[in-house]
């Protein structure tokens, strides 16, 4: 089934256009999208090319920076306050992160010229122009999307349909990336005493870690196994339904890579204009180095197709 991401996202584009001085609860605006909260943030990203919080953070300094010269008597503490900065300060330096320059810098500015010309010669100016901001300003949203035949292009993901299966697990809760290995050994202990450890190694997320807390992301670390498998004393045991799959694979020599390849899967569904569904996304790990962290991994997200 093929989805229009743009649209999907469109009201809730229109939302934060309106409401961006409000606190940012992603859960309402996955709901406005259609689209369970674990895979909003990244479809988000995926379309606009930054996300929720960043759309949030620009749409109020832009309000700001026009504030600043066309309401003259304007207090900057007051703005500060009322953009959901806790001090002047905080603004500030949000300010010259963005723009490159301070905020006395647009006060400066004697007319709607010079005050344009101060915009173009800023730090996020010279980006725009830099990046073809002419070319996407039609578009009417917040934020450039993405060219679905030119990001189809740039990967080599595959859409495949995975069978059933049974995995013995065990759940790590906490920071993604972190704490796994006192688990993992553990697990493949317990499949070497049960002649198991040949099984498959998935990785399973659970949560979203846009809107969950980091301590209570969920990691489901897993070993396929033959259904009448018995578990117990800390071994926990469930059933993947298997089914269509979009799927990249990827050598893995650093930890950062694990985020960058996640999004570039999300890309590249979202390109392709496939519906995302609620089955788990995870991890497959075809091989790996305990010795220098090297893997060879898929990673998949679960389609409809």
């Amino acid at each position: 089934m093929f989805v229009d991401y743009r649209e999907r996202l469109r009201p809730v584009i229109r939302y934060l256009e309106q409401h961006y001085r409000e606190p940012l609860d992603l859960a309402v605006l996955a709901e406005r999208a259609a689209l369970s909260p674990y895979h909003f943030h990244r479809v988000y990203k995926a379309v606009t090319g930054e996300t929720p919080a960043a759309t949030v953070r620009r749409l109020r300094l832009e309000n700001i920076a026009r504030q600043l010269f066309f309401a003259a008597n304007a207090d900057i503490t007051t703005l500060a306050l009322e953009h959901g900065y806790a001090s002047s300060q905080a603004l500030a330096k949000a300010f010259r992160a963005h723009f490159g320059m301070t905020a006395r810098d647009i006060r400066a500015c004697r007319d709607f010229e010079s005050w344009m010309q101060a915009m173009q010669n800023s730090k996020i100016g010279y980006l725009l122009h830099k990046n073809g901001h002419a070319a996407h300003a039609a578009n009417g949203d917040t934020a450039p999307v993405i060219n679905p035949q030119e990001q189809a292009m740039t990967t080599d993901m595959q859409t495949t349909t995975l069978a059933p299966c049974t995995v013995a697990y065990i759940r790590v809760t906490g920071e993604y990336g972190k704490n796994y290995e006192p688990a993992t050994n553990r697990l493949y202990q317990w499949a070497g005493a049960h002649g198991l450890a040949d099984g498959e190694c998935l990785f399973i997320y659970l949560d979203s870690p846009e809107i969950t807390p980091a301590d209570k992301c969920r990691t489901d670390i897993c070993l396929t196994v033959p259904d009448d498998t018995a578990t117990g004393n800390g071994i926990e045991k469930r059933h993947l339904p298997g089914g269509s799959y979009a799927l990249i694979r990827r050598s893995v020599t650093d930890p950062a890579q694990y985020r960058v390849y996640w999004e570039e899967i999300m890309s590249a569904v979202i390109a392709a204009q496939l519906e995302i569904d609620d089955r788990p996304c995870f991890e497959q790990y075809h091989h790996y180095d305990a010795a220098t962290g090297k893997a060879d991994v898929s990673f998949c997200v679960a389609v409809v197709l």
